[in-house]
């Protein structure tokens, strides 16, 4: 890839001097859509383990997984 430049005695009338300039809106966008793309993709991986812990909640009942202050209840150590 070529700059175009032949002579480096006026560099302050040059501008911008990097690869695909005039496409920054372009990466924005990109940006933009990758943001709202893992957003979304969170929200519905959530939502799928939080179903999953609901449904084992109902199927072993809450007061046999959970102490009385919201930890996990540890099953006995075997000896």
């Amino acid at each position: 890839m070529q700059t175009g430049l032949t002579d480096w005695t006026e560099l302050d009338k040059i501008g911008a001097f990097y690869p695909f300039q005039g496409l920054e809106w372009l990466l924005v966008a990109a940006a933009l859509c990758f943001w709202i793309w893992w957003h979304y993709r969170c929200i519905i991986d959530e939502n799928k383990e939080m179903n999953e812990a609901a449904d084992y909640y109902r199927r072993h009942g809450i007061a046999n997984c959970l102490t009385e202050d919201g930890k996990p209840r540890r099953p006995a150590a075997k000896k």
